[in-house]
């Protein structure tokens, strides 16, 4: 056996070694991903006298700039009560917000009428508020192109921390323009903002990590099309295969070409999508009618199955 051929071998039986000592999960473990709570309220909120169990976080673009803190009305006579802390306007609009196990909430700017104000550097870039101080700051920028010729207005579209992996997700249509899909998905340390993996050729919108069908995948949106799209993760919450296609909201709802906006598990294990028009277009996206897609998970059939529309 010549040299070469040994050493080939070798590498082999490292590499056979390394796929085997992989940490596996157990299928009760997957089952609850994106189900089980972790997050929990920022530590200032109870320093403002409000209420943490009735207050959370809003982007109302059409009305404020930035982010807000509601906090809903205990009794029919209550009044509704808002906070926004100096920092939290300052970067201008807003979109998706996501918040960790820490208290900590994660959102990035969106160009709402207009690009006025706004830089590829600022739509591709993840603000955080802390869960101590409430101030908002910069958490990551991620990797930009250099052109703008024909691309979209847009730079991330959406965001969301994962409970079981604690990794952030992202996804950037920087790149794109009308006629090519040049986004990608992101995976974020929690404590750096590092990038820890990611997969491009991808427009995706809302995003959302689970494992009711006895995998863990992240669900996204796709950005241009009434689709629901999945990819296989690992325990640690890093990509493991392919984007496989899990659902359409083509011809359903009011509209019939809603993009999900929003992904998220219900108690029932139901996944929850929030469709809206989208086209790229500037418009503020909170005073756009949205409808609310609910869905089961048959796992004889593998597939899934409309529950509800509202």
């Amino acid at each position: 056996m010549n040299l070469s051929l040994k050493m080939f071998i070798a590498l082999l039986c490292v590499f056979s070694l390394c796929s085997s000592c992989k940490e596996k999960m157990t299928e009760d473990e997957i089952l609850t991903i994106g189900i089980a709570p972790c997050r929990k309220p920022a530590a200032f909120i109870q320093t403002l006298g409000f209420d943490p169990n009735r207050s959370a976080y809003s982007t109302e673009t059409d009305r404020y700039k930035g982010v807000i803190l509601i906090q809903a009305p205990a009794t029919e006579t209550d009044t509704i009560r808002k906070y926004q802390h100096p920092s939290w306007s300052k970067f201008g609009y807003m979109a998706s917000i996501t918040t960790d196990d820490l208290g900590n909430a994660y959102t990035f700017p969106v160009p709402f009428i207009n690009t006025e104000n706004q830089t590829i550097q600022t739509l591709n870039s993840i603000f955080k508020i802390d869960h101590s101080s409430g101030e908002m700051t910069l958490f990551t920028t991620l990797p930009k192109t250099d052109s703008v010729k024909d691309m979209v207005a847009y730079g991330l579209l959406g965001v969301y921390f994962d409970c079981h992996a604690k990794k952030i997700y992202v996804s950037s249509v920087n790149g794109s323009t009308r006629d090519k899909e040049n986004g990608s998905l992101f995976v974020l340390d929690q404590s750096t903002g590092k990038v820890l993996d990611r997969l491009d050729g991808v427009d995706a919108m809302g995003l959302c990590v689970g494992g009711v069908t006895g995998e863990k995948k992240l669900y996204f949106g796709k950005a241009r099309t009434p689709e629901v799209y999945t990819v296989e993760l690992d325990k640690e919450g890093m990509f493991d295969g392919k984007p496989e296609f899990a659902i359409s909201l083509d011809q359903l709802g009011p509209r019939g070409d809603d993009k999900a906006r929003r992904i998220r598990f219900n108690t029932k294990s139901e996944l929850v999508i929030h469709g809206i028009e989208f086209n790229f277009n500037l418009a503020g996206q909170s005073i756009k009618p949205e409808t609310k897609y609910a869905f089961g998970y048959n796992r004889e059939e593998k597939k899934w199955l409309l529950m509800s529309t509202e």
